[in-house]
């Protein structure tokens, strides 16, 4: 195949995977060329960026760079890394351009690999970066099974939904792990300073945590804006494995300010903005109705995990 032939067969595939059109370069490559093209000029940096800008509508105000770019998978594709700067958050977004630097793709799919199988790699490596960090966590660390969720403490779904992961849990959780991420949505007025709170037991010990957790939602109902600190400091006092004085002299300080921060960053750079939401082995789970249902995803991942962990003994024997 000629590289001509070859640069219509990127387009074609790019194409149907979505590209879009931005600006007309004369092509970079030659016909029979087999030389990659070199990496944009500060001049079509310039271009491209202000592309992107347009194409997004972002504002003026936001500060955006090409902060990256680099070849595909030894292809003359490239993956460049826009990178956005605000008064209030720093935020990346990952384009792919074709080989002449013609197209824009938001995604590029490679027909040589296996779509499960890639599918799972991501999975994989979306569930390895939710669940790194001081989390508050239960379960061993080697479970077959990972539920990560990002949780509002003023969220009445997030209250219904711990309900259910504890019924779901309470007859066979040997081989789960529950990871949460605080996420209090600016519409709760209450929501951060109880994140807080339980970040502040939770810098004491994952019991703590979970037992402060576990009040709070008990008590979601008697909290207000008002009455929210003096609630939760006579909250932790009757949560199990709480030292009282620690818990007021951190949230007297602000300790835990930086870890539910962290959560909030990592909620914004995995696009999620909304409570409860739930990840099981990576998977994206959109509503759980009942302790049972959520009892099958558990055994569907949990088939899924041993399924994938005796693929990869066998193929390890080959």
């Amino acid at each position: 195949m000629t590289v001509t032939q070859a640069a219509l067969k990127a387009f074609l595939n790019c194409f149907i995977g979505g590209c879009t059109l931005f600006f007309d370069w004369a092509p970079i490559l030659q016909a029979e060329s087999s030389v990659c093209p070199q990496g944009f000029t500060e001049k079509q940096k310039k271009e491209i960026t202000q592309y992107v800008r347009k194409r997004y509508k972002l504002a003026d105000t936001i500060d955006l760079t090409l902060k990256s770019q680099t070849t595909v998978r030894n292809t003359c594709f490239r993956e460049l890394t826009f990178q956005g700067k605000s008064a209030f958050k720093t935020w990346e977004l990952a384009l792919y351009a074709s080989p002449d630097g013609r197209f824009l793709s938001s995604d590029l799919f490679d027909t040589t690999l296996d779509p499960a199988v890639e599918q799972r790699a991501k999975d994989e490596a979306l569930i390895k970066g939710l669940v790194q960090g001081p989390s508050a966590t239960r379960g061993p660390t080697n479970a077959a099974v990972t539920i990560v969720e990002f949780s509002d403490f003023e969220c009445p779904f997030c209250r219904k939904f711990a309900l259910i992961l504890d019924e779901a849990l309470s007859s066979d959780a040997k081989d789960v792990r529950v990871v949460f991420h605080h996420l209090p949505l600016s519409m709760h007025p209450w929501a951060r300073v109880a994140a807080e709170a339980a970040g502040c037991a939770q810098l004491q010990s994952n019991e703590a945590f979970w037992s402060m957790h576990d009040r709070i939602f008990e008590n979601q109902g008697t909290i207000t804006t008002e009455n929210a600190k003096k609630k939760l400091a006579d909250l932790a006092k009757t949560a199990k494995g709480v030292s009282s004085a620690a818990f007021q002299k951190c949230t007297d300080a602000g300790m835990s300010v930086g870890l539910v921060m962290k959560d909030m960053n990592l909620a914004e750079s995995n696009q999620i903005n909304a409570t409860p939401t739930v990840f099981i082995n990576g998977h994206r789970i959109k509503g759980v109705e009942s302790a049972g249902r959520l009892r099958e995803m558990i055994a569907d991942a949990r088939k899924e995990a041993a399924s994938h962990t005796a693929s990869a003994a066998t193929s390890g024997t080959r």
